[in-house]
């Protein structure tokens, strides 16, 4: 009695856990909770800290020595001797204006809610919600902290959390853990506002390298690893052999020595205000490391360097290794980096003429190293001689630090496993490794519904597969593809439940996720049209008529790309640089939610209404003018209409934005009037408000440079945006005129550049593959569902649980616990149903199997014309079903029921 009563009980608690599961997980609200869950206890960041063990083989006995041998660690006192800098020039310094409310505002509203504070324990969103009371005291207070260079020292204070590193074999020593600095939030918001003058600076003035590649706007690692490639195979055309050599400075951001960041600073031509205010924020710090949920004392830092979690902290760093990375790219060599990691190159007839070089590189980095007080950690760095025959190679080692480095067959270059031929299989077979372990690890999250687990797959599968994708792209093919085909069978068995054996088109049909080749060759597509937007100053849009290039021998990988693209003339894309304003610089009134009437105020006013028309092929803009003159003058009414250019190059976004830089540059002689541009385009009317880098920047250049030349004349200018289903009779003038630029026979007014956003979309419908099923798989698919693959599908399965998305997904792709299919696959002993009627598949058991015959009723009741129609009732199109079909998802589930009842397509 006693033990049946204990098996009750747990049976129970089981029952209960199992059932709460299910109900977290059937909650889309928990997605990202249930995405924590994903990672094994090992793989965590977040792990329990051990014992640590010391350099001299004692270990910690409690959370206080484990807190002071991470300080120890994490903060390493600089060397005795620093070589001096030297007598070096000074850029003039650039000028900076007084900090306003509204870029303070704009940097507030970027921060995200609800990350972890500091020790004061205030997330953002606290300031966002009392800004309104608290804003004009802040304000005073950030100005305050730059006009006198210092902090208050609660912003000079950290709350570090030790991280593991990933895939370290030991994690009982202190270098295995990473410290994340959580600040102040609103020390971290002053950090922001500084930070990004900075970045203008540096973007509008040339403070830096061009090469360098991190913590910079429109950069990007996979922008260097492409420059790098392009590098090597431009080398391998002019039979060289391309030596590199990659470093990594040891604890890069604690590392920085204050003195020489100042230095280099003001050489570049930082003013001198915000020097005093950087000595400040690296100066006096102090902090306190949580332990496994204990806080240690408060210690101070004597050597903080630069606070891992600051915004502030990448684009300093910037600044101290810019001597390190100016190195001109040209056939003889260069030199690339993001961040810390800093990789320089230099070109011969032979890996062994190439020494010379290598060694001029290592001397260069370890002067740079004397004079710095950093650290390169010798272990990590790494030699690889790209030769595309092997004879050409060489295996003879350096000697760095006293250290022999010996060059390697294969290196990782910014996450980027490059072997010496750039055949890029140990990094195609790494990513399919990882990747299939994270769609496992989404596997076991059985029982989320289909629609967040493919939400999943996308943020946490497919990014760990495709990084640096337009790198490698071009060398996955055939046997490569192998592996990367089995993380999207495992991600659609995670989605909707279909079994592995199913082809992996038709699993990816049925889980509604972009093939690997369709997503590598849209991310290839956005690439290379971003490349053309790039401003002059960056190196990578200097070589696309390199690469446009056809070449018998060592073609550009980038080269299927632009071919794929020749029809699209990307020479004459816009330029979109990575600031459209200064930080500083006030931003136009939008009333988008309060809409205000200029009429009903006394004085002179001006109303102009834009609009915009997209027809015939041709896209083209009105606007209608509206006048008071002073002294109650009558009302002056003018309209104009402007053919803008084709259909393929422009869009009625870019459209409106230029009808009101027109507008204005027609009006820019008045003085004191009140100006309203109306528009009905409410993404116009929001990039004026916060313009960013994207399409017409340079139409919205325009408006900022007229509306401040209108200005100084005390005119005012607001935007309002009006919905299309106001009655505006001023917008319905302008609509007219929009219409009557784009007629048949209108012919192209301006010579404008084509819009990225609109080039993008052609190139991607030209050039990106389908997601059609090849013609000889899925024979049982394709007479279920004659659609495949389409949108349809995401309908079916969404609003099911994750039982009923697997039973549906075996009766449609056929391979399903029948025996017509375990028989094929030598589980079953015979294909026959267990009627004896005939084989078991799944036309049989849903409408003709004896056994289950009472079980079908609703299924009968469900239609009278389509009785033993597999397609209607799998929610597939048959070929009788005309252009407006759409699935009976009543049908479907009324299937799904039946199966479910038989039991028969359960797991045993």
């Amino acid at each position: 009695m006693a033990q049946d009563a204990a098996k009750q009980y747990h049976d129970a608690i089981r029952k209960q856990k199992k059932k709460h599961w299910n109900e977290f997980l059937a909650d889309n609200d928990n997605i990202w909770k249930a995405a924590k869950y994903l990672k094994s206890g090992e793989d965590a960041a977040f792990g329990k800290l051990p014992q640590l063990v010391r350099a001299d083989g004692t270990t910690t006995a409690d959370h206080r020595e484990q807190a002071e041998e991470l300080l120890s660690k994490f903060f390493p006192p600089l060397p005795d001797n620093i070589d001096d800098e030297g007598i070096r020039p000074q850029r003039e310094p650039v000028e900076m204006p007084a900090i306003t409310l509204e870029e303070v505002e704009r940097q507030l509203l970027a921060a995200k809610s609800w990350k972890a504070p500091g020790e004061d324990g205030l997330p953002a969103i606290v300031w966002k919600m009392t800004w309104p009371t608290v804003k004009y005291r802040v304000l005073e207070l950030f100005q305050a902290s730059l006009a006198e260079g210092s902090l208050p020292r609660q912003w000079r204070h950290a709350k570090i959390i030790p991280l593991k590193k990933p895939n370290k074999e030991n994690y009982t020593i202190a270098k295995a853990w990473r410290p994340i600095s959580l600040l102040a939030t609103l020390g971290k918001i002053l950090e922001s506002v500084v930070a990004e003058r900075i970045s203008h600076a540096v973007e509008t003035h040339g403070l830096l390298p061009t090469s360098h590649f991190g913590a910079r706007k429109q950069r990007s690692a996979e922008q260097a690893l492409l420059l790098l490639q392009e590098q090597i195979y431009t080398a391998w055309r002019g039979r060289r052999v391309l030596s590199l050599i990659s470093f990594d400075v040891k604890g890069a951001y604690n590392g920085v020595c204050k003195e020489r960041l100042l230095q280099r600073m003001k050489a570049r031509g930082i003013p001198e205000g915000l020097l005093r205010w950087v000595e400040a924020f690296c100066s006096e710090r102090t902090a306190n490391i949580q332990i496994n949920g204990q806080l240690s004392e408060v210690q101070s830092l004597p050597q903080a360097g630069l606070p891992q979690g600051s915004p502030l902290s990448p684009i300093l760093f910037l600044f101290f290794n810019a001597d390190l990375v100016q190195r001109q790219i040209d056939s003889q060599g260069g030199a690339v980096a993001f961040v810390d990691d800093f990789t320089a190159w230099v070109t011969g007839s032979t890996a062994q003429s190439n020494r010379e070089g290598i060694e001029a590189i290592i001397n260069k980095a370890l002067d740079w190293e004397r004079r710095s007080g950093a650290t390169f950690e010798a272990e990590k760095t790494a030699i690889i001689h790209f030769a595309p025959k092997t004879r050409k190679s060489d295996h003879d080692p350096f000697t760095i630090k006293g250290q022999t480095v010996v060059p390697q067959d294969h290196v990782k270059i910014l996450g980027l496993l490059m072997d010496t031929r750039l055949k890029y299989k140990e990094h195609i077979a790494r990513a399919a490794s990882k990747g299939l372990e994270a769609a496992m690890e989404l596997r076991r999250l059985r029982g989320l519904a289909p629609a967040s687990a493919r939400q999943l797959f996308t943020s946490t599968v497919a990014p760990v597969v495709d990084y640096a994708s337009n790198v490698w792209m071009h060398a996955c093919k055939d046997k490569a593809m192998g592996p990367i085909n089995r993380v999207q069978r495992v991600g659609a068995q995670a989605i909707v439940g279909t079994f592995l054996t199913v082809a992996t088109s038709v699993a990816e049909a049925e889980a509604h996720i972009a093939t690997a080749q369709y997503r590598f060759w849209r991310r290839a597509v956005k690439m290379w049209t971003d490349i053309h937007t790039l401003p002059e100053t960056n190196p990578l849009r200097r070589n696309t008529d390199r690469i446009r290039k056809f070449r018998r021998y060592h073609r550009s990988p980038l080269y299927q790309v632009a071919d794929a693209l020749k029809h699209i003339d990307m020479e004459t894309l816009e330029t979109i640089n990575p600031f459209t304003l200064a930080p500083w610089e006030e931003r136009m009134q939008t009333d988008i939610d309060q809409p205000q009437d200029f009429q009903t105020r006394a004085g002179v006013y001006m109303q102009i209404a834009v609009s915009s028309s997209a027809r015939n092929e041709l896209v083209g803009f009105g606007v209608a003018i509206e006048k008071q003159p002073p002294r109650y003058r009558k009302l002056k009414l003018k309209t104009l209409s402007v053919t803008l250019g084709a259909r393929a190059e422009q869009n009625p976004f870019c459209a409106e934005l230029a009808a009101m830089a027109h507008a204005l540059n027609m009006v820019v002689g008045v003085k004191d009037y009140r100006i309203t541009l109306l528009t009905s385009n409410k993404a116009a009317a929001l990039t004026l408000k916060n313009p960013q880098q994207q399409s017409g920047q340079e139409f919205v250049y325009q408006l900022y440079k007229l509306m401040r030349k209108l200005g100084r004349n005390g005119n005012q200018i607001n935007v309002r945006w009006i919905s299309t289903s106001e009655d505006n009779k001023l917008r319905g003038l302008a609509k007219e005129q929009a219409r009557a630029a784009t007629q048949e026979d209108a012919v192209p007014q301006k010579q404008v550049p084509r819009m990225k956003s609109t080039t993008l979309n052609i190139a991607r419908a030209q050039a990106v593959p389908s997601n059609d099923l090849p013609a000889n798989i899925g024979r049982h698919a394709k007479r279920v569902d004659a659609a495949l693959p389409g949108k349809h599908t995401r309908q079916l399965y969404d609003r099911l649980s994750w039982k009923e998305a697997s039973v549906l997904a075996q009766l449609r792709t056929g391979m399903a616990r029948l025996n017509g299919y375990l028989y094929r696959i030598n589980v079953a002993d015979t294909d026959q149903c267990a009627c004896g009627q005939a084989r078991e598949t799944v036309e049989h058991f849903l409408f003709r199997c004896q056994k289950w015959t009472a079980h079908r009723t609703e299924l009968l009741q469900c239609t009278n014309t389509h009785r033993g129609n597999i397609s209607f009732f799998l929610g597939g199109k048959s070929p009788s079903d005309d252009q407006k079909w759409t699935p009976n998802l009543e049908a479907v589930r009324t299937s799904i029921r039946f199966a479910i009842a038989t039991g028969r397509l359960e797991a045993t």
